[in-house]
């Protein structure tokens, strides 16, 4: 994760804005399966600007956010530093500056896909408890719906490096090494944003691949989004929707 620490560091305030959140139905199985309470501790890894972080903490649980990039991560402190819950380490997935066998929950949650990588596999191990529980979250766009494919084209076209983060990339098997015998659920939930066009070109300028603003491939992108959102937006108003998926399992234990 250390070579994209910085990626998110100009865009943080269009990530508070126009990130998407996480369904309430997720985070009420999550709290119920993992059998959570008031002193479980949890790590939330790639915390970010805390949106899940928040609602974990809304639920009263003591949550650890682990998150390199010093602007998202103050950005998360301003919002939840009134929390007796919270806490936030300045660190990356792989060195989370956590004690051995500390914490009940790890949760990442649309941030896995910069941190899949053994040294991050060992370190989930060591601050793990015993029977210490796995949740990794993404929402994923809809494609069934319309506006999609042209979307999902123009971040394409315009977007610096899209195919190649794309958290879609990773697989199942991907997933599962990090999971106690490779045995992880895939849960479905759904989840729904409205945009105006500032909403939408301010949800593209939050992602890590959106041209940087003021070059030519920026306005070309945005000009080509305000004719996409001419062409699909009804009363004023796009409709993103998502799949969001939870995968959840105990955690591979540490080799002995």
């Amino acid at each position: 994760m250390t070579g994209n620490t910085e990626r998110f560091s100009d865009r943080v305030d269009d990530y508070l804005k126009y990130r998407p959140g996480y369904p309430q139905a997720l985070i009420d199985t999550l709290v119920s399966q993992t059998q959570l309470n008031r002193q479980s501790q949890i790590a939330d890894i790639g915390a970010g600007t805390g949106i899940l972080t928040k609602l974990l903490l809304e639920k009263g649980l003591q949550v650890n956010a682990i998150e390199p990039n010093d602007a998202m991560r103050q950005a998360a402190d301003h919002q939840l530093i009134g929390y007796s819950g919270y806490t936030s380490f300045a660190a990356p997935a792989e060195r989370t500056g956590l004690a051995d066998a500390s914490v009940d929950l790890i949760t990442a949650a649309q941030s896995f896909h910069w941190f899949c990588n053994p040294q991050t596999r060992a370190e989930f191990q060591r601050i793990a408890r015993p029977d210490a529980h796995l949740a990794l979250i993404w929402n994923q766009r809809k494609r069934s719906s319309p506006i999609q494919q042209p979307y999902d084209d123009l971040l394409t076209q315009y977007g610096t490096d899209y195919t190649r983060v794309n958290h879609m990339n990773l697989t199942d098997g991907d997933l599962s090494h990090f999971f106690a015998d490779g045995q992880m659920q895939k849960l479905h939930f759904t989840y729904r944003q409205y945009f105006d066009l500032d909403g939408l070109i301010g949800r593209v300028r939050s992602a890590s691949y959106c041209p940087p603003q003021g070059t030519a491939a920026y306005h070309a992108l945005t000009e080509a989004l305000t004719e996409l959102f001419k062409t699909h937006q009804v009363d004023g108003q796009l409709t993103f929707d998502y799949d969001t998926y939870l995968y959840l399992g105990k955690i591979h234990p540490q080799s002995t």
